[in-house]
This record gives C-alpha cells, sequence and structure tokens, in this order.
C-alpha cells in the first residue's frame, strides 16, 4: 500500500516536461501603439511564465519592480521620452527563472496631429442643447469629455479612430477629444 504513492510521484516526475517556453509579453499602455513627438509617456505592461518572470528589460534598462521578481504574471511601469522626430522602437526583454528569454520590439507612431470634432447638428430643447456629431482621429480617439462649469463628464464611447457623439449640455458648454497619444482638442459648444 505505501509502494502506490510512491510510484504515482515517480511517474509524474518522469511525465514532467522542462519549461523551454520563454515568457510572453504584452503592452497595455500607450494604447494604439502611439505617441506625441518631445513628450513623456507612461508606459505599462505585463509579462507571463509558468516557472515565474525574473526580469524584464525595456530598451536595456530592468524596470521589473524586486517585489514582484519570481511571480508568474507580473505588471510593469516606466516613462519614456520620444524623440521630436524620427522613429521610435520599443524594445521589451523578459527572461524567466530556467534562463528562457522572450522579446518584443514594439514601433510607436509619432502622432502630433490632435484629434478633429466635427459638429454635424445643434438643436435647442429649452435651456439645453442637443448637440450631435464625431471626433476624427489618424490613430485613435482614446476619450472625449464634456465640460461644464469646471466639471467634466466622459461621454462613454469606442476607441476607434472615428467615434460618433451625441450629448445634451448648457450654453457655454466646451468638448475635449484627447487621442491615443495624448494630443488634444477643445471645442466650446453653442
Amino acid at each position: 500500500m505505501r509502494r502506490y504513492p510512491l510510484l504515482f510521484l515517480l511517474l509524474l516526475a518522469a511525465c514532467a516536461r522542462p519549461d523551454t517556453a520563454p515568457p510572453e509579453l504584452g503592452l497595455l499602455e500607450p494604447q494604439g501603439g502611439s505617441v506625441a513627438p518631445g513628450r513623456t509617456l507612461s508606459v505599462e505592461g505585463y509579462a507571463f511564465d509558468a516557472s515565474g518572470v525574473v526580469s524584464v528589460q525595456a530598451n536595456g534598462q530592468e524596470v521589473l519592480p524586486p517585489e514582484e521578481k519570481g511571480m508568474r504574471l507580473v505588471r510593469f511601469r516606466f516613462r519614456l521620452q520620444a524623440p521630436a522626430s524620427g522613429q521610435v522602437e520599443l524594445s521589451l526583454k523578459a527572461q524567466d527563472a530556467q534562463g528562457n528569454v522572450g522579446e518584443k520590439r514594439i514601433p510607436l507612431v509619432l502622432d502630433a496631429s490632435p484629434p478633429r470634432i466635427l459638429v454635424d447638428g445643434v438643436a435647442r430643447e429649452g435651456s439645453l442643447y442637443r448637440v450631435y456629431g464625431r471626433v476624427e482621429d489618424n490613430v485613435a480617439v482614446d476619450r472625449v469629455v464634456v465640460g461644464v462649469g469646471g466639471r467634466f463628464t466622459p461621454l462613454s464611447l469606442p476607441k476607434e479612430k472615428a467615434v460618433a457623439f451625441s450629448a445634451e449640455v448648457p450654453r457655454g458648454a466646451v468638448l475635449v477629444a484627447v487621442d491615443a497619444a495624448g494630443n488634444r482638442t477643445t471645442r466650446r459648444l453653442p
């Protein structure tokens, strides 16, 4: 009876495969892979490996927080200065506990163009105005916000190159559109 558990463990150890797969890397920010020229941007991502991630480097610099070393799923954050012109390529490298290395090169688009706010119509309804139109960007619209008296309310819109909007606002409200690179456009409504 005592031999069966030992036999099972030996069989299990014989079936175990060594970890030869490199860690998986992913980028959460910047969205759409675009940055505004000359700006500092926040980069956020993750790395995953079954045997644990021990190192994550971005452009040769260690970015993995010490408290995350050895964990299967790790998050990392760092700041990057985008050049005023030229190509930007982010080089990410992750190493697992077995010495396997995963690499990912991410080209970043230099986006100097702010989004465009196009108002298609305005209709007055009592003391409010119903404003509708669309916001367009060459890479992606990240968010659209309505500002009234210093208070800003985001509109629930998808993150695409062109998004349609509709809002009921009082006189003097502003619409702020921000693209994936952080460029912004403000337009006063009615």
